[in-house]
């Protein structure tokens, strides 16, 4: 639980390439850890583990982890999934997936959320505290992402001379549009065609 909130799961499930399993309820205080293990010989491995641990029903998580090659998918009540990890030959979440670890190894996140790392020391409900080995960076399937659009950048306007106190600044110069331009030409040249024929015409009747 990474947040600063206590959260009750329930109703959240587990699920290999084969099948799902239902995780029995529990509540996860802020930053905590919990243990999903298959059975109780999980002690057997960590007699002096003491954190928050829950077991599978049926005794297995999915059909049984393959050695090979399988992935886990942890996900909420309402079917949206929290994490997700592939290994060995089964790229079926990750792809390259993560590689298989020797036995007794373990496949942590390091940091918390970053990529899976080979801990050979693993370190079941507490995190990974120990420097480990990376992984490749696998590349997730294909999932559908949102668009992002990008914002304008606001461009910076260069900063105002000041005026001189008791004056009055001039009025501000806008650019002519060509469309603007070109009604002036005309109207000019209108005027001018006016002004050269009045005085052609006075020129004639002074003769």
């Amino acid at each position: 639980n990474p947040t600063a909130d206590t959260i009750q799961l329930i109703g959240w499930g587990i699920e290999d390439n084969t099948e799902y399993d239902t995780i029995p309820s529990l509540i996860l205080p802020p930053n905590g850890f919990a243990v999903i293990a298959a059975t109780d010989d999980f002690h057997l491995n960590f007699p002096d583990f003491t954190g928050t641990i829950v077991f599978i029903e049926d005794g297995d998580i999915g059909r049984g982890l393959s050695n090979k090659g399988d992935h886990l998918i942890l996900m909420d009540s309402v079917g949206t999934v929290i994490d997700a990890l592939s290994y060995g030959d089964d790229d079926t979440i990750m792809s390259p997936s993560c590689p298989k670890v020797a036995e007794g190894h373990s496949l942590e996140r390091s940091p918390a959320g970053g990529e899976f790392v080979n801990n050979s020391d693993p370190t079941p409900g507490y995190g990974l505290a120990l420097a480990a080995t990376p992984t490749p960076t696998p590349t997730p399937g294909p999932t559908a992402s949102a668009t992002v659009t990008p914002t304008a950048t606001p461009t910076a306007s260069p900063p105002s001379s000041p005026t001189p106190q008791g004056t009055t600044p001039p009025p501000e110069e806008t650019a002519a549009s060509p469309g603007v331009a070109l009604r002036a030409i005309l109207i000019v040249a209108a005027l001018a065609f006016f002004v050269i024929a009045f005085l052609l015409i006075r020129r004639r009747r002074g003769k």
